[in-house]
């Protein structure tokens, strides 16, 4: 590639330049000269580039569209190397091209842009193996490494194992929020893709971080001293969904609250139970008592599907009866209302104003996030259990 002032201007405007993939680190140099020189200069074009991460995305070509548009947000929130590998599904040419292009964002008047790289390798599902070849020498060192793992969950495995090794943390998230994607069907491969042996400690999928406010608020019922016995009195839970017709079709986050509870207090699971309205389970605690557990389908159009609509827990505390409420308030602001009832007591203890976040917003909770080392794995195996992924 010759480099001029036209190659150059494309790029920074987000136009792909095609290089050869040999030669991807020697041409982004080039690129970048002329902007740097701007930048000593004090240009008003002048350009800074970032990188925090190196944001490793495996995609179907098919998805192109979609990822690109997350990407493009993204990089705004969290500036970082993209390696974008487009495998095409239609194509018999396990040969590899590639092209680079700049993700630029102006933070604010008169400072400099903020730019991301972007390097994109197109290449077959034959040249699937080739991938992580190319990929390692176009690592950034000392930043960490995000697998974003954007392919069916039971396709490429020696792939996404390859990958794993290389990554620092990993998020399963193959298709849009919109699309059936958080169905029981879709959802169990997901999982038990983040339980991977390459995978586990690291891995999460998107929706867990979509939950956070409905945990943290959970938690939040047990932190004053004299009600912490109740969190060892617990005796049953029941968390509602929505779906637009009621039927028990987007389980997963449901699944993964119940999961996460289980697993932070060491339930047992003892039986699980479809129903016609969702899931019955029962498990037992340390102390070999019965817990009660309930994933219902709820009817409600405003809101995407899967996502929560209340939460419910009974408990026994001390020598008084314990009731635990969170419910999503769906209107000109929504929010999540906690309320506490002691005996026939209730009091509302607050309301938390919530906004539904995309794809780019959840993917940038999932780089920044930690919980993936103890906290989602053990969620993830026992929501497994309960969408029946396995025994």
């Amino acid at each position: 590639m010759t480099t001029n002032n036209t190659t150059v201007e494309q790029f920074l405007a987000g136009i792909p330049v095609p290089v050869e993939p040999a030669a991807i680190e020697r041409e982004l140099a080039a690129l970048w000269k002329p902007a740097s020189e701007q930048a000593s200069a004090g240009a008003s074009a002048a350009v800074t580039r970032v990188c925090l991460a190196n944001l490793l995305v495996v995609g179907d070509a098919v998805n192109n569209a979609w990822h690109a548009d997350t990407l493009q947000k993204l990089s705004a929130r969290f500036p970082c190397r993209v390696l974008w590998v487009q495998l095409d599904s239609a194509s018999g040419d396990a040969g590899l091209s590639a092209d680079v292009t700049a993700l630029c964002h102006l933070p604010s008047p008169g400072n400099p842009q903020v730019c991301s790289e972007l390097i994109t390798l197109h290449t077959s599902r034959g040249g699937a193996g080739g991938v992580p070849g190319a990929v390692r020498p176009l690592l950034e060192p000392d930043v960490p490494v995000v697998l974003w793992w954007a392919m069916a969950a039971d396709t490429e495995m020696e792939l996404f194992d390859a990958l794993c090794a290389l990554a620092d943390r990993v998020v399963v998230h193959a298709e849009p929020l919109a699309s059936p994607a958080l169905r029981t069907t879709s959802a169990a491969p997901s999982l038990r893709l983040c339980l991977r042996e390459r995978a586990a400690g690291k891995a999460t999928v998107v929706v867990w971080h979509a939950m956070c406010h409905w945990r943290e608020m959970t938690a939040q019922f047990f932190d004053p001293p004299p009600l912490r016995d109740a969190l060892r009195g617990i005796e049953t839970v029941t968390v509602h969904y929505a779906t637009p017709d009621g039927g028990p079709t987007a389980t997963l986050p449901a699944a993964l609250l119940a999961g996460w509870l289980a697993g932070q207090l060491r339930w047992t699971p003892a039986a699980r139970k479809p129903a016609p309205d969702g899931m019955r389970a029962e498990f037992t605690d340390p102390a070999s008592r019965a817990v009660s557990v309930e994933l219902l389908a709820q009817a409600e159009n405003k809101v995407a599907p899967g996502r929560l609509m209340s939460v419910d827990i009974t408990a026994a505390s001390g020598s008084a009866r314990a009731s635990f409420h969170l419910a999503r308030v769906v209107g000109e602001r929504s929010e999540i209302r906690q309320t506490l009832c002691l005996s026939e007591a209730c009091t509302l203890l607050k309301s938390l104003p919530i906004a539904e976040r995309d794809e780019a917003t959840l993917l940038g909770a999932a780089i920044e996030s930690q919980s993936a080392a103890c906290v989602f794995p053990r969620a993830a195996k026992t929501a497994l259990w309960l969408l029946g992924g396995e025994s």
